[in-house]
């Protein structure tokens, strides 16, 4: 899957407030949207589209209404952490009459066909219709984005892919019509781990997609996340972070570039990020741990 980063801001007029970025690209976007005080009497209609719509509750939304193809098929409200799916190609209208904060993820049906074309199900996406479904799965998978959608630019291309295979594969699985692709138990041959990791190593500073190390390892994107997790006890994402913050170690020891500058060349967003994840692998802050080697020499 293909991430491009779009982030707006808008303030707050006539009494609503809308989240401030959204991510997408040609195969998904994701939205988060947000309102204290919508037009309760305003019926929206949503564009058709061969696209399903998966909107995940981050607090409660006291009232509601949905239409399908000009029929009322839900008045109520949702409880925080419920899910819903909707076929974009139903004529689908709705009506918020309450607060709400949610976040959406349009999924067109030909990008889920291809994926789990992937892993050999050769029947088209179809998902259930649901409405206020609590599945916790769904849910901590939003919370997980939340964050790349409040910074744009510090999000990686790697993490957001991963989120939304174990997204798709789990509605695949719970709501789908078509059966679930079998899993894997089986690492990366050594020549895949080797091309994975070289590949990986030689773009810490502009990272680079779950598709294109897949596609080096002759591998459906989901199997390849599996098995690389399985070869090496980390994620693509992770392994990644890892390999950064050596790359920096290195910088740090062999150079005297500034932090801010050895935090960019390794692909870090800004000197906050980079010390952020520096102290979670290696235990302290960069500025310390540069200290702690020039007194060891």
């Amino acid at each position: 899957m293909r991430l491009n980063r779009k982030a707006g801001q808008e303030a707050a007029r006539d009494g609503k407030a809308w989240a401030p970025a959204a991510l997408g690209g040609g195969n998904y976007s994701i939205l988060r949207k947000c309102e204290e005080r919508p037009d309760a009497e305003q019926v929206l209609k949503i564009p058709c589209d061969d696209a399903f719509s998966v909107i995940v509750q981050l607090r409660d939304f006291a009232s509601h209404r949905l239409w399908r193809g000009g029929r009322l098929v839900y008045d109520g409200g949702h409880a925080r952490q419920s899910m819903s799916i909707a076929y974009l190609g139903d004529e689908v209208r709705c009506q918020h009459r309450a607060a709400y904060d949610n976040l959406r993820f349009i999924l067109p049906r030909a990008a889920m066909n291809e994926l789990l074309y992937e892993e050999g199900v050769p029947r088209p996406v179809a998902f259930d219709r649901v409405t206020g479904q609590v599945d916790p799965v769904v849910y901590h998978l939003a919370q997980a984005l939340l964050p790349a959608l409040g910074m744009p630019g510090q999000a990686s291309q790697l993490f957001v892919d991963q989120v939304m295979l174990a997204l798709c594969t789990h509605l695949n699985a719970r709501y789908g019509e078509a059966p679930a692709p079998r899993e894997s138990a089986r690492g990366l041959a050594g020549w895949q781990l080797r091309r994975a990791q070289e590949l990986i190593a030689n773009h810490l500073s502009d990272g680079l997609s779950v598709a294109r190390l897949a596609q080096e390892c002759a591998l459906s994107r989901s199997h390849f996340t599996r098995a690389f997790k399985l070869s090496t006890g980390l994620s693509p994402h992770d392994w990644l972070l890892r390999m950064r913050v050596e790359k920096a170690k290195e910088l740090m020891r062999d150079t005297s570039l500034c932090l801010s500058q050895i935090g960019l060349d390794c692909g870090f967003a800004d000197q906050s990020h980079f010390s952020r994840v520096f102290l979670r692998l290696a235990g302290m802050s960069p500025a310390n741990w540069r200290r702690f080697q020039r007194l060891e020499r």
